[in-house]
């Protein structure tokens, strides 16, 4: 079971990505499997966006306020 903190991790977005990718070798139709795939791009896509929000974040907590340049 996934932790609160887990929801939006890039690591779980790529843990559901592979998780696609390996049901796909396993589905014999080309539709079903192509649309798998298809949700792994996206959960890949959804990672990369994931992190750089929290590396943003990240940035945004660590630079000075305004006021503390002042001085």
């Amino acid at each position: 079971m996934s932790k609160i903190g887990d929801i939006d991790s890039p690591a779980r977005y790529r843990r559901l990505a592979r998780d696609c990718l390996e049901m796909a070798r396993t589905v014999a139709s080309e539709g079903p499997r192509a649309t798998l795939v298809e949700m792994a791009q996206i959960w890949m896509r959804l990672a990369g966006t994931e992190e750089g929000r929290q590396v943003a974040q990240q940035q945004q907590q660590t630079q000075p306020k305004a006021d503390d340049k002042k001085g």
